[in-house]
């Protein structure tokens, strides 16, 4: 589980050299960036949509995902197979292939209503004595905030335009060989600071699209 350490930069490195990405003992920090920096995932239908795809049971029967985290845009997980006859950069395609087709439908929904949904700016806090059972939970991330109901600070703006473009993914993705059980823990904090960050909300555990499997 991750201990939140403030970790200022994360250490990317190269392919090693002979590398077995086959392995179902082996993991990898991957992101997948989104084309043009575009931020269409500030949109609250299409960051779930998204979601939705990385936590289906299509994608977990294969890709043996343990933290992911997206960003309005890109998208940071650590993931392996599950199976070896699968290859991780062959999986992470698949994910890129069918989150590009959900991009499509709802960038024909906005650009045909202009209707985006951001998060809320004016969330109702509940009282001390309501929300300290919910705190506890979020502290031991046994629950997940929805993004209706968490406020964003520091959101950036999106518009239409940005979904107009074809393309959801830049080609190339960025991946991190995990080396060691220290490694492992570093991009968990990694994982979990980043919104914070960001400044979009002041504790890992309130982001609504940050999550930890075992």
């Amino acid at each position: 589980m991750p201990q939140f350490d403030v970790l200022n930069r994360r250490h990317n490195t190269l392919r090693l050299l002979g590398y077995d990405y086959n392995s179902v003992w082996q993991l990898c920090a991957i992101t997948l960036v989104a084309d043009l920096r575009r931020p269409v995932f500030a949109d609250v239908l299409m960051a779930k949509s998204v979601l939705q795809c990385m936590l289906s049971g299509q994608t977990l029967e294969y890709l043996r995902l343990r933290a992911f985290s997206l960003l309005p845009d890109h998208l940071h997980f650590i993931a392996g197979v599950r199976d070896v006859q699968k290859k991780l950069p062959n999986l992470i395609g698949g994910v890129k292939s069918y989150t590009t087709q959900e991009y499509w439908k709802r960038s024909r929904e906005i650009i045909q209503t202009g209707g985006l949904v951001l998060p809320s700016t004016c969330v109702i806090k509940s009282s001390l004595s309501e929300s300290k059972p919910m705190l506890a939970a979020l502290l031991d991330w046994r629950a997940t905030l929805r993004p209706e109901v968490v406020e964003l600070k520091n959101w950036p703006n999106v518009n239409a335009e940005h979904f107009r473009a074809k393309r959801l993914w830049q080609t190339r993705f960025f991946d991190h060989v995990i080396r060691n059980d220290r490694d492992l823990q570093e991009n968990f904090d990694y994982i979990a600071m980043n919104p914070v960050h960001r400044g979009y909300v002041t504790h890992p555990q309130f982001y609504p699209y940050t999550g930890f499997l075992l």
